[in-house]
């Protein structure tokens, strides 16, 4: 049904003799690229395509994945930091950044994208949907403050979640600064978005185990940020099989949660073939077996650690093509996954049905790539 400020309406939509609770739901049967053009046909139009109800109601009744692909400054064309592609390649919508700095997309969640302000120590937020970004404070929290670090010789990993039950965003900040330093350390800290006016770095116990902080080893999910642990492979030969081991850290009780197991123990030698992954709204471990096929084990119980093979994907990578570091974004409700093949830049979709695959598109390197979970409607200025 329309909104209430939608339906206290008695004329007709600009001259259209249609009650609007009629037009409403005929709208609702088009595309968003469609519903974007017709906009512009007039104010009331406008209104009613751009009112939250609506946009909520659209997205319930196409939940089309949208992909996030940034450019990084020596690709970057035109100021655009990143576009916003559908399934076949098409770009929906541009992203555009005025930077002189090497800026890229960390992470994202819904309409909201964690930027990189040329080094992952200092970021900012941007939305969107309304293009507003806010820049969070630089330098370490006051608890980590008298250490004397000098922070910029560091580097950072730096991830946006969303806290399930209050809904708040927060951003989890791991430091690492054994790089420059006899002493291995990590440090911890966590900023939530939106939150008191002294809003501030909050410094936290660190993890016990160093976390792998590659951005293919971690990952935000249901209120919590799950890690790889960093393990140290002493003799690769020795071929020393065992489950690769998951950190997680808590975003509401903001504390680390007790280790988790993988699924099946894995060469240490094929530690570089494991990712994290979101998918179907669970935390998913994927592992490429040679060039040829990705087990994805869902975690179903956290308490128990029990895991679940739930699809084996037919990648069938080359070598000659300069193909590998295959990773899935989404599974689609057909059950055909979709995956990035981040060497090239190309867009895979396996369908499992078949056991075969398509090449979407391809794209070429790019920095940032993840799913984009808002709204093509929600977009500023619609698409493009």
């Amino acid at each position: 049904m329309a909104s209430s400020s939608l339906r206290s309406r008695k004329e007709p939509v600009s001259g259209v003799p249609l009650p609007v609770d009629a037009l409403y739901e005929i709208l609702l049967w088009l595309p968003a690229k469609d519903l974007c053009r017709l906009r512009v046909v007039c104010r009331p139009w406008r209104s009613l395509l751009s009112d939250p109800q609506f946009i909520a109601a659209h997205a319930t009744r196409h939940p089309r994945p949208l992909i996030i692909l940034g450019h990084d400054k020596s690709y970057r064309d035109e100021g655009v930091l990143c576009d916003i592609m559908d399934l076949s390649g098409r770009v929906i919508k541009q992203i555009c950044w005025s930077s002189t700095e090497d800026d890229w997309v960390l992470s994202t969640h819904l309409n909201l994208a964690c930027i990189a302000k040329g080094t992952s120590k200092r970021c900012q937020l941007l939305n969107l949907a309304t293009e507003a970004v806010f820049s969070f404070p630089e330098g370490l929290s006051e608890e980590y403050a008298p250490r004397k670090i000098d922070f910029s010789n560091y580097r950072a990993s730096v991830t946006l979640g969303q806290v399930a039950s209050t809904g708040e965003y927060k951003l989890l900040r791991v430091i690492d600064y054994g790089l420059f330093s006899n002493a291995y350390e990590q440090l911890c800290e966590v900023f939530t978005v939106g939150g008191s006016s002294d809003a501030r770095w909050r410094g936290k116990k660190a993890s016990p185990n160093h976390v792998d902080m590659h951005p293919l080893s971690k990952v935000a999910i249901d209120g919590a940020v799950y890690f790889f642990l960093l393990d140290e492979v002493v003799n690769v030969a020795v071929q020393d099989a065992r489950p690769k081991r998951v950190a997680s850290f808590d975003l509401l009780a903001e504390e680390w949660r007790p280790l988790l197991q993988g699924p099946i123990p894995i060469a240490a030698a094929d530690y570089n073939n494991l990712s994290l992954v979101a998918l179907c709204g669970s935390l998913v471990l994927a592992h490429r077996v040679l060039n040829a096929k990705m087990d994805l084990w869902f975690l179903m119980d956290f308490e128990k650690g029990l895991w679940l093979k739930q699809h084996t994907v037919q990648v069938n990578l080359s070598v000659q093509r300069d193909e590998f570091l295959a990773r899935p974004l989404v599974i689609l409700n057909d059950g055909r996954v979709v995956t990035y093949i981040g060497s090239r830049g190309l867009l895979r979709i396996y369908n499992p049905r078949t056991s075969t695959y398509t090449d979407v598109a391809e794209m070429g390197t790019r920095v940032g790539t993840c799913l984009y979970s808002g709204n093509l409607l929600s977009l500023a200025n619609g698409a493009t």
